[in-house]
């Protein structure tokens, strides 16, 4: 979508955002301040929706006005058309470079301001920019969608919040906020406006991350395991060069050595895992960074089958487009940081594991435990029965793992 507006700019600041005209290649020179926004800012100035500063440079930690938010949208949506409604607030000025696209924000609903004012050069906040996104491209909810405590209450902006969070067009902090009225920088919105107009720029779900996961380690898993079975009985038959090809469409260079130790020690009578993971993603998910190069996931692997359970935090990569394992490093659980199983997800553990639907949920008793390290703790052990045969079955909450 090719853009042109005619418009006389000032060299001042307010209007410094649409001044300078920098080619794609060229780029800015201060883009390297924010390299976690640069694709986008280089893309939304390839589409002529945004530019520079008069000294060349982009400015990208700098705060965006409400004026400025209202041209870039109306600059991508509407860029040829004429304003339907007269807009009728005091502070906005005829003449000022900003009014035709104010003027035809407010006839589509995007921007209504407060009745008498608009605030053009007031800094917008992230709640205002996430409104005024939403009422723009009308973003459709994806599926239930967590909110935020310092976000949950905001009339006239808590719908869209969730909104284009559902679509992971924006995120909250890592402490579990939203930062509803902190102004957003230029860096920050473009990330916003890029992943609005072109999905590709979007993270990924919790869902899809575990999806995505769960499939490149199921690749990885069954490529070793299949020539393991084919050739593996004796070492001596063991060639790694057979599967590393195969290997490298799901794991990066480094993940791969790692494959190949497995390959070669694995033993085929210990029913080794051989990097398959059964991660419980619905027990425990924390997305540490997510973004288009990288994602860095901690999850949970519960006790199965003499192994005593961890959090496993997975690294991806994205590698000439294509997503790939980098890293899979555990830490088993122990008295300081372990699980904490609720009775509904003690009762999932059993179907999970051992395929038992059919049980009731008894009590739940405390136990004295030791970790690997000699330490003690307390966990709870919750008790179900068996309703077709009327035994107990335990599950340790504090690890997952059952015992019959």
């Amino acid at each position: 979508m090719k853009k042109f507006l005619t418009c006389v700019l000032s060299l001042t600041f307010v209007f410094s955002l649409f001044t300078t005209s920098v080619s794609a290649a060229d780029g800015f020179p201060d883009l390297d301040q924010v390299k976690w926004a640069k694709d986008e800012i280089l893309y939304l100035h390839e589409e002529e929706i945004i530019n520079g500063l008069p000294d060349g440079t982009f400015g990208p930690k700098e705060n965006v006005t409400r004026a400025q938010v209202a041209v870039m949208l109306v600059r991508d949506l509407y860029p040829d058309q004429t304003a339907e409604k007269t807009p009728p607030f005091d502070d906005l000025s005829e003449t000022a470079y900003y009014y035709d696209e104010i003027a035809v924000a407010y006839g589509k609903g995007i921007i209504k301001g407060d009745g008498e004012n608009m605030r053009p050069k007031d800094s917008i906040t992230r709640a205002e920019a996430v409104v005024m996104v939403d009422r723009a491209y009308d973003i459709k909810r994806d599926g239930e969608v967590y909110g935020f405590p310092d976000a949950d209450n905001i009339p006239w902006a808590t719908e869209s919040i969730l909104d284009l969070t559902s679509q992971h067009i924006i995120n909250g902090t890592p402490d579990g906020t939203f930062n509803p009225f902190e102004n957003i920088i230029r860096a920050s919105f473009a990330k916003v406006l890029a992943a609005t107009i072109e999905p590709s720029f979007r993270s990924l779900s919790e869902r899809q991350i575990s999806q995505k996961v769960d499939t490149l380690q199921d690749k990885v898993h069954t490529t070793l395991y299949d020539d393991l079975k084919e050739y593996g009985a004796d070492r001596e038959d063991r060639n790694y060069q057979r599967i590393e090809e195969e290997i490298a469409q799901y794991a990066t260079g480094d993940f791969s050595e790692e494959v190949e130790r497995a390959y070669y020690d694995a033993c085929l009578s210990c029913d080794t895992l051989y990097y398959f993971h059964d991660f419980a993603w619905d027990i425990h998910t924390n997305v540490i960074e997510n973004n288009r190069e990288r994602i860095i996931v901690e999850t949970a692997q519960p006790e199965s089958f003499g192994y005593l359970g961890s959090f496993e935090t997975i690294t991806l990569l994205k590698v000439d487009g294509k997503w790939k394992l980098d890293a899979i490093d555990g830490k088993r659980f122990d008295d300081e940081r372990h699980l904490d199983l609720t009775v509904d997800q003690a009762e999932q553990r059993i179907a999970d594991e051992i395929d038992e639907n059919d049980v009731t949920f008894l009590y739940t008793y405390e136990k004295r435990t030791q970790d690997l390290g000699g330490d003690y703790y307390y966990t709870n052990i919750h008790v179900f029965e068996n309703n077709e045969d009327g035994s107990e079955i335990e599950v340790d909450a504090s690890t997952g793992g059952i015992l019959l």
